[in-house]
């Protein structure tokens, strides 16, 4: 009995031996690529993004985006370092919801994705990345601005566009700069904002600074981004007469104001956004023109210095015959940022790909900012927002120097 048992243990270890190993988390059995001694066909990437609901229009403009991004690694010979493997996007839809976001990311987990990229909304962000987080799937958020995202301690989670903080920032030094071009600077401001943690985190942090930016905050207005009606906020700017509406918020809600304050009898000095989801939607640029001219927004963008920022948006453009927005510029950047560090890693091994993001330092894309290199957060260092302007059913880029193809139009109104 003793030899017989002896006999089959011996045989388990070479038959242990003769699989070539473990095979690890995300690999797909196949015959083009090698990782760590297993044949990898695919590498799997969700995309979690809101493709139904209210938030649709942007989500589906970002799978786009990702979509384009994936075809362009397959067809440069897929990721090299795994022998050609090809790259398959697996899409997941939020809704916009945060516990679907989350049951999203679980099926992706499932799916055996080596890494995903998302969400749109930071109320879905927040508990998406800490699922992530426990699944220790890397996660690279393309658009979701609330700073928690990047504070709690998390290995997995990395982020490409500026947080909140960032974007307040930004837009407190760039209306310095706009009212340094006139004789008479705008100081009054109302502060009008969608009610979730994104728009709330990036009102709040601007009233907090803003007296030392010689700015006078007359009223901090939230509402709900799903509102149909917004005749009362627009109503008490007419009352308070402020020089300059300053706003974030998503589409609907965004373009709701707009045309509510052009039919109104109070006209602001400017309308500013911050992160605003209208003001830097390509839909909104292009086809709401009767409303749009000379809005600002203070907002992530593509760098139109960049040759290889104006080729991959006619590229987009070509392919989905719509124009590529901020979004989506976003989106197809944070694919190539998962792609360079699984490429760099040469594993579909989820803690290779985490450490390899942890080592980023992409010069070569389409934003415009310095290398993309993540802090010991995960957030993007050189992250910065850029002051855009809609003029003629385009977004130009109007400051810093370095970016900008347009001078501003300041004020709008006298």
């Amino acid at each position: 009995m003793k030899k017989l048992l002896f006999l089959v243990m011996a045989l388990m270890v070479v038959f242990a031996a003769g699989c070539g190993g473990t095979k690890e988390t995300g690999g797909s059995s196949g015959s083009s690529g090698s990782d760590n001694g297993v044949s990898v066909d695919v590498v799997k990437i969700g995309a979690l993004h809101p493709l139904s609901g209210g938030l649709a229009s942007e989500g589906q403009e970002m799978r786009d985006a990702a979509r384009l991004a994936i075809e362009e690694i397959n067809e440069a010979g897929g990721i090299k370092s795994l022998g050609g493997a090809k790259v398959e996007l697996i899409e997941a839809d939020s809704e916009g919801i945060p516990e679907k976001g989350v049951s999203e990311v679980q099926r992706l987990d499932r799916e055996g994705v080596v890494g995903i990229i998302g969400t749109y909304s930071s109320g879905v962000a927040l508990p998406a990345t800490q699922e992530a987080e426990r699944a220790q799937i890397p996660f690279v958020a393309d658009i979701a601005s609330a700073n928690e995202i990047t504070e709690r301690g998390f290995k997995y989670t990395f982020r490409i566009q500026p947080p909140a903080s960032t974007m307040a920032t930004n837009f407190l030094s760039y209306f310095e700069y706009l009212n340094g071009l006139v004789d008479s600077p705008l100081k009054t401001v109302v502060l009008v904002h969608e009610d979730s943690v994104f728009g709330t985190s990036i009102a709040d942090l601007i009233e907090k600074e803003a007296k030392d930016h010689g700015i006078e905050i007359l009223a901090n207005m939230p509402h709900a981004a799903s509102t149909a009606d917004l005749s009362s906020t627009i109503n008490k700017i007419n009352s308070l007469k402020p020089d300059v509406v300053v706003t974030t918020t998503y589409l609907r809600d965004g373009t709701l104001l707009v045309s509510g304050l052009k039919e109104s009898n109070y006209q602001p000095k400017a309308i500013i956004g911050v992160a605003n989801g209208a003001f830097s939607n390509a839909k909104f640029i292009n086809e709401d023109t009767a409303i749009n001219q000379y809005l600002m927004d203070v907002n992530y963008t593509i760098n139109p210095q960049s040759e290889l920022a104006n080729k991959v948006k006619e590229e987009f453009n070509t392919k989905f015959n719509r124009n590529l927005g901020p979004n989506a510029a976003y989106s197809y950047t944070a694919i190539k940022v998962l792609m360079d560090a699984i490429e760099r890693a040469g594993s579909t091994n989820r803690a290779d790909i985490q450490k390899a993001l942890t080592e980023t330092n992409m010069a070569d894309h389409i934003l415009p900012q310095g290398p993309i290199v993540f802090d010991e957060k995960g957030q993007n260092i050189n992250a910065q927002a850029v002051l855009n302007q809609i003029i003629d059913a385009q977004s130009m880029v109007v400051y810093p120097e370095d970016y900008k193809n347009a001078d501003p139009v300041y004020p709008i109104a006298q």
